[in-house]
């Protein structure tokens, strides 16, 4: 009997352990690996202010891809201990600090173990001893000596392919195009620094003036300092029409480059690196977001939203995706394409299975962009899509994959619309018209979808209703009740888009994003047309029309207060979300299955509009959400569904 009841408890230990790295696992999955805080100055030098751009472009979108978070900030007063411990890692773009207080904080933060990247300017100095710990003994470089000019490619040398951050590169490569840096020390001689790319020969003559390039010589382009958790590159200076402001090139046009960027962010961030984790769809596939490619180039973009296009395309090149796809089914295909003057063809395929064939059309300018649509069916899970260029001479910005619905509109789901300017609606949160100018969708820019009367629908975000105004001004989503200003008509169209009519007979507009949104256009055009994405279910309660005056068909709706539960959607499949009073801030949020054992944990330190637990791994069933902070405590039973 003793022996039996021994066995027992190991036997619940061991389950106890293995809850316990389900939970861990879980919660891994879910949060941020690792965060970064950008600094920057962004004023001095038009290339150096344009790398920024473009940085803030490029980086949210790896941070996205690679789950850690990227937030920046010219702010060079947030460089002290309290801003900095919220980090694991930061970056300085273009600057370095300049007073005694935002460099004793730093230089604190890295020899406490932070980590740190920078790129070509921050390393620029002609008073080296101003600040000899930064530019001695961390950087190692010294003195700024000379630089090429103008602007370009260099030859790499890759000197050590064992560091985390260069171990996948080739030996030489192409680097993107930069104004080249050399400095007063020879790092070579210093024990402490490990070269790890420098300018191969084959580079010379580097620079375009015959009287600022360099013809021979030694020149390290990346290192690391073997005392700190850093690397430096001599990079992030971008080819410039100074006439006109605009940039000619991109820090981020090379593929090979951009792999020692992430690789030696996730070093930094304590992450191994791997391949690039899969990108869901539905969702939208940024095109230079690839595994692998033959025969293309990136370069800087003017379409909305900025970043990098892919182009160069010719015949026989191709592009693969590495994709996670929901749910199997048919989906609409977008493709973001501009060409000069030769219509291409792309094949979109999976193995050697053609997909779909689409003709490109010429728009007349290598950055003047339309968009093309087709329809494919997909597979549900992870696998690669290689995009096929049958005939080129197109530049291409993204793809989107939006799963096919029917044409009656989806009540009872959360949505986001984005509009002809690519850009998402967003509710502003109530507190100001409605605008159609976010780049990504977040909280402001999902919508419950609710059924009214007439088989009419009325739309809601953060619990405040969307309004017309009945055309007499901008749309605002402040209303806390349905009345007849409250009310759409959903009208979907052939190419997949829908437009939302008013109780006025007129129709939304999004003003492309450079106005508030209005409910005053008589016909549809481009500006009255918007895609839209199913985020999720909306919490069951709020399907209901919440009063008796729904079923009778009164134009006045009154919001139930059960739609408004603090844990939502219930049932839910994969997020779900809950909100907390105001003045609630660090609370533990934890899933406990119906046997009690915790499945998924967070511990949250800083308020935030709403919050999520991700739990899609976990099986179906009964789970119970517990919220405890120091004066709050809730519980609430919760329906995981497929």
């Amino acid at each position: 009997m003793l022996q039996n009841r021994s066995l027992s408890t190991k036997a619940f230990r061991c389950i106890l352990l293995c809850c316990v790295l389900l939970a861990h696992i879980t919660l891994q999955a879910q949060t941020p690996r690792f965060k970064v805080i950008a600094f920057y100055n962004g004023t001095y030098d038009a290339a150096h202010i344009n790398f920024v751009q473009e940085a803030n472009q490029w980086f949210p979108g790896i941070a996205a891809q690679y789950n850690f978070s990227y937030e920046a900030t010219n702010n060079w007063n947030n460089l002290n201990a309290t801003f900095l411990s919220q980090y694991q890692v930061v970056l300085f773009l273009d600057d370095a600090p300049t007073n005694a207080t935002q460099r004793a904080a730093f230089q604190t933060y890295m020899q406490n173990g932070g980590a740190w990247m920078g790129f070509h300017v921050c390393a620029f100095t002609t008073n080296a001893g101003a600040w000899s710990w930064y530019n001695n003994t961390f950087l190692g470089s010294g003195n700024f000596q000379s630089n090429t000019w103008g602007p370009t490619t260099a030859i790499l040398r890759c000197e050590d392919q064992t560091h985390p951050s260069t171990q996948q590169l080739p030996q030489t490569f192409t680097s993107a195009v930069s104004e080249w840096y050399s400095w007063s020390n020879d790092l070579r001689n210093n024990s402490n620094i490990n070269i790890l790319c420098s300018i191969d020969p084959a580079s010379f003559p580097l620079g375009t003036d015959p009287n600022q390039s360099w013809y021979s010589g030694y020149y390290p382009v990346i290192w690391t300092n073997k005392n700190y958790k850093m690397l430096y590159a001599n990079f992030g200076h971008n080819d410039m029409n100074y006439s006109t402001n605009t940039g000619k090139s991109s820090t981020f046009a090379s593929a090979i480059q951009n792999k020692f960027i992430i690789d030696g962010l996730l070093w930094l961030g304590g992450v191994p690196a791997g391949p690039a984790p899969a990108i869901p769809i539905p969702g939208t596939v940024q095109a230079e977001n690839f595994t692998t490619m033959s025969g293309i180039q990136t370069e800087t973009t003017t379409d909305t939203g900025g970043g990098l296009n892919v182009g160069y395309t010719d015949a026989g090149d191709w592009i693969d995706y590495k994709v996670n796809v929901q749910s199997a089914g048919a989906y609409t295909v977008q493709y973001r394409v501009a060409s000069q003057t030769t219509a291409g063809t792309i094949q979109l395929k999976k193995d050697t299975t053609v997909l779909a064939t689409t003709t490109l059309p010429v728009t007349g300018a290598w950055q003047t962009w339309t968009t093309v649509n087709t329809t494919v069916n997909l597979s549900a899970g992870e696998q690669t899509l290689r995009l096929q260029v049958v005939a080129g001479g197109f530049n291409l910005n993204w793809i989107s994959f939006a799963a096919n619905t029917p044409v009656t509109a989806p009540v009872g789901s959360v949505i986001t619309l984005r509009g002809n300017n690519n850009l998402y609606v967003s509710g502003e949160n109530g507190t100001q018209a409605m605008r159609c100018t976010r780049t990504a969708p977040q909280t402001w820019e999902q919508f419950s979808v609710l059924a009214a009367p007439g088989g009419k629908i009325s739309l809601r975000s953060m619990a405040k209703y969307v309004s017309s105004e009945n055309g007499a001004t901008a749309i605002t989503c402040n209303r806390a009740t349905v009345g007849s200003y409250e009310q759409f008509d959903w009208i979907q169209h052939s190419d997949g888009t829908i437009s939302l009519r008013g109780n006025n007979g007129r129709y939304v507009s999004s003003e492309n994003g450079a106005a508030a949104m209005t409910c005053t256009r008589t016909t549809i055009d481009a500006w009255e047309k918007f895609n839209f994405s199913i985020v999720g279910p909306v919490a069951s309660a709020a399907l209901l029309e919440t009063s008796a005056d729904a079923v009778s068909g009164s134009s006045s709706l009154t919001a139930s207060k059960t739609a408004d539960a603090a844990a939502f959607p219930n049932p839910f499949q994969s997020q779900l979300y809950y909100s907390l009073p105001a003045n609630v801030t660090m609370h533990a949020a934890t899933l406990y299955d119906i046997s009690g054992r915790a499945q998924v944990r967070n511990i949250v330190k800083m308020q935030q509009t709403r919050y999520v637990l991700e739990a899609g791994k976990l099986p179906t069933g009964t789970y119970i959400l517990e919220i405890s902070a120091k004066n709050y405590h809730k519980r609430y039973k919760v329906q995981k569904t497929q």
